[in-house]
């Protein structure tokens, strides 16, 4: 029996210690769901500490080269776009200026050539006209032989023929007349000499055009026939020539502007190109903000990639802050936050919650919580509003979330 009942205290000890520890753990969950909550002015909060969040922009050379000029000083507020530094590189320069010289030389080219391709196609449309002109006339005229004369012709030459008959015979018959008056020296040696005259006169315009109508009504001949096409031909070809000679010209001309079209574009994407790397020796702030740093001097040399300053946006604050496992719950993106810091005793900034992390953590080593005995928290990122830079990256701050 002593046996049983010591048997008995044993199992009735370790059932003790269970109650106990349950009871200890009820005790501390409801002081951990508690503990940071607090009520003022009628609301209800949850409170949490953070810290103030590094916002500096980081701002580095993008090319080597030695510090000209310094635009600005730590301190200094300013805006999107203003120069910080300005750094100076010959080399750079010089590749610039090479490029817009380049540039010229290619568009006075384009000109040039489109310049000689008009007055080339001028000069070879009128020479192309007067080979086609002179083609066209030789043309006619071969046809003209071939078709041989016309009856107008014929009967023109005739009718020129018998009115040189005519005055051949009358000069012939003055002719006579003078020389019987001449032997029977009735008249002087000049008349007769002049009836002479004329009587040659009028027997080689007989000639003349008893030639003419035999040549007419010969045509066409062997001869006539294959000078006329010999030269309707030759004068053809060089019309074609005339042609294909201006249109191989122009050929080369449009090759040669396709090819200066190409180099121009060349040219402007190479001035384009080094005018970016020239605009990389202004450095220039990427926001609107106030120079915390500067990391370079005038007459210092810089190579790319090297800090030369950070810029601090007091329009753009956030603070990290930890919200236990037990009250995350009760947290909502777009809550308002009441936000104190040490430094700036019984002064309040307002705020914004703007996420919650999704993944707990441990309680990062750097916060000291108001809850005690929790293992584990979630960050809250909330946007100061207002703060007229007063809160700077690194500051350690309380918040109060706003939950009803």
């Amino acid at each position: 029996m002593k046996m049983l009942k010591g048997k008995g205290k044993i199992l009735i000890m370790p059932a003790v210690i269970l109650l106990v520890l349950i009871a200890i753990y009820v005790f501390n969950s409801a002081q951990k769901n508690d503990s940071a909550i607090v009520y003022a002015d009628g609301a209800t909060f949850i409170e949490a500490s953070g810290t103030v969040e590094n916002n500096l922009i980081s701002v580095s050379s993008e090319v080597t080269g030695t510090v000209l000029e310094t635009m600005t000083s730590e301190g200094d507020l300013i805006t999107k776009g203003d120069t910080l530094v300005i750094i100076e590189n010959t080399a750079l320069q010089n590749q610039y200026n090479q490029s817009l010289i380049n540039q010229q030389l290619a568009e006075e080219n384009i000109i040039m050539l489109e310049g000689s391709i008009t007055n080339l196609t001028i000069q070879n449309a009128d020479a192309t006209q007067q080979a086609h002109n002179a083609y066209l006339s030789a043309k006619a005229e071969y046809d003209k032989v071939m078709d041989g004369a016309s009856e107008d012709e014929i009967k023109q030459a005739e009718e020129t023929l018998s009115q040189a008959k005519t005055n051949l015979d009358y000069a012939k018959t003055n002719l006579d007349r003078s020389k019987e008056l001449f032997d029977e020296e009735a008249i002087s040696q000049s008349k007769y000499d002049e009836a002479l005259k004329t009587y040659n006169v009028s027997e080689a315009q007989y000639n003349v055009a008893l030639s003419k109508l035999n040549l007419i009504n010969s045509y066409p001949t062997e001869t006539s026939s294959s000078a006329a096409e010999s030269k309707m031909l030759q004068l053809k070809a060089g019309y074609e020539l005339s042609i294909s000679n201006g249109n191989t010209q122009l050929r080369q001309l449009e090759s040669q502007l396709s090819i200066a079209k190409v180099q121009l574009v060349q040219a402007n994407n190479t001035v384009e190109q080094t005018k970016r790397e020239l605009d990389k020796l202004n450095i220039k702030s990427p926001i609107d903000g106030v120079v915390n740093s500067l990391f370079v001097k005038e007459g210092e040399f810089a190579t790319a990639g090297k800090l030369t300053a950070e810029i601090f946006n007091p329009e753009n604050i956030e603070i990290n802050a930890y919200v236990s496992e037990a009250n995350i719950g009760r947290v909502i993106v777009g809550q308002e936050t009441v936000i104190s810091i040490d430094s700036y005793e019984n002064e309040y900034f307002t705020g914004k919650v703007t996420k919650i992390n999704n993944l707990a953590e441990f309680t990062p080593k750097n916060i000291q919580t108001k809850e005690e005995r929790v293992n584990t928290v979630f960050k809250v990122t909330i946007k100061a509003i207002e703060t007229d830079g007063a809160l700077k990256p690194g500051m350690p701050a309380d918040v109060k979330i706003r939950i009803d």
